[in-house]
């Protein structure tokens, strides 16, 4: 097995790259990438991918990600969450649950009397100053690390940017404290709900925890601790701890590139999280054409489900797009909204028909008007 895809849940206090580094270790591969950082504060599910599970990354833009967030008022940061450098405080004692309810209302342009089945629609967010957002050749965040200011040119050149929510849920208010969860799109800053409440009241805010709990397919049932991970790598013996103090690994053998066996069992398969694809059947001997890049006739395929179409996609693909074309008239600041890509809209999971019952996943394919065929888009099958 060479292959796949690790729905690793993140601990608070780590990044995304440190998971990176520790996967990478306990399984003795070099080529692996993760979807979707999250912030060292936060925790959750972070699929890591291996080696040509990498390529499926682009397509998972679609995938609704859902989120467990606390928020404080009365204080204001530079990082808008409470790891950052206070910048100002203020006294939230006047706010009461009607203004906390009619705030989030107000933030998704939503009637109060919709809360208690939450809110959803089309949002525009200023993204954080700490945001990978780049303007120039330069990411927001490169400023404030470095401790540079951003230049107010800089500023001026940050645009809304438009995302989808799914559902925006008040879990439960506890002032000066509120929960909420978010099931939203690609792209949403949670930190940035979080300050525009605490803006919309007049007292500022602060995101004060964060739980990725689902991401597409993956969820925190089907997620492995990074703990089990190395813990599994140190019984093999292909690990050890170099630094007890920082948990330093140090690789025992040499990396390659198969999935030891010992780990297989926390392997989920290149296809798993391609829920929105269709899905076709292919004979062997189609298979191999469609591995030497031939085009897959009607005929030739069995299409046992269709593609999903979820209407926000197309909405929001239509809005940010438009909304792209007037802004770059205007200046060349950060975009507007997700680069959706409306082909994966028409696309296949091709499967190998190996009898009783048996398939092997094959590649992705997709709709070709031009023609009336399956084309051939990756290809996964390793021959």
């Amino acid at each position: 097995m060479k292959d796949g895809i690790i729905n690793v849940y993140k601990p608070s206090g780590m990044t995304s790259n440190d998971v990176i580094y520790k996967v990478r270790a306990a399984l003795g591969i070099k080529k692996l990438g993760h979807t979707g950082t999250l912030d060292p504060m936060a925790e959750g599910v972070l699929p890591v991918l291996v080696n040509r599970g990498t390529r499926i990354a682009e397509y998972l833009d679609w995938d609704l990600k859902t989120y467990k967030a606390a928020l404080k008022l009365g204080v204001r940061t530079d990082s808008l969450d409470i790891t950052g450098n206070v910048e100002e405080t203020a006294d939230p004692s006047d706010v009461t649950e009607a203004d906390v309810i009619g705030a989030f209302a107000k933030l998704m342009g939503c009637e109060v009397s919709s809360a208690d089945a939450g809110f959803s629609g089309i949002l525009d967010q200023i993204p954080p100053m700490t945001s990978a957002v780049r303007i120039e050749g330069r990411r927001l965040y490169e400023y404030v690390h470095q401790g540079d200011e951003i230049p107010e040119e800089i500023r001026e050149r940050i645009r809304p940017r438009r995302v989808w929510i799914e559902n925006l849920r008040i879990e439960d208010i506890s002032l000066p404290e509120i929960r909420f969860s978010v099931t939203c799109s690609k792209g949403t800053y949670i930190r940035s709900i979080s300050r525009d409440i605490g803006e919309i009241l007049g007292c500022g805010a602060v995101l004060t925890e964060l739980k990725r709990s689902a991401s597409g397919a993956f969820t925190e049932e089907n997620a492995v601790s990074l703990e089990e991970l190395v813990k599994s790598a140190m019984e093999a013996g292909r690990v050890e701890v170099e630094d007890p103090e920082t948990m330093k690994l140090r690789r025992t053998v040499p990396f390659g590139e198969d999935i030891p066996e010992d780990m297989e069992r926390f392997v989920l398969g290149v296809d798993f999280p391609l829920v929105h694809f269709g899905e076709a059947l292919v004979s062997p001997e189609n298979a191999r054409r469609f591995l030497d890049g031939w085009h897959l006739g009607y005929r030739e395929v069995s299409v046992v489900k269709e593609p999903e179409q979820d209407p926000w996609i197309m909405d929001l693909g239509r809005e940010a797009e438009a909304y792209n074309a007037r802004e770059t008239e205007i200046n060349s600041g950060s975009h507007a909204g997700l680069k959706l890509h409306p082909e994966y809209l028409s696309s296949y999971k091709i499967y190998r028909n190996d009898g009783g019952g048996m398939k092997t996943f094959v590649g992705i394919a997709r709709h070709s008007d031009r023609y009336h065929k399956l084309v051939p888009d990756k290809v996964f099958l390793r021959i």
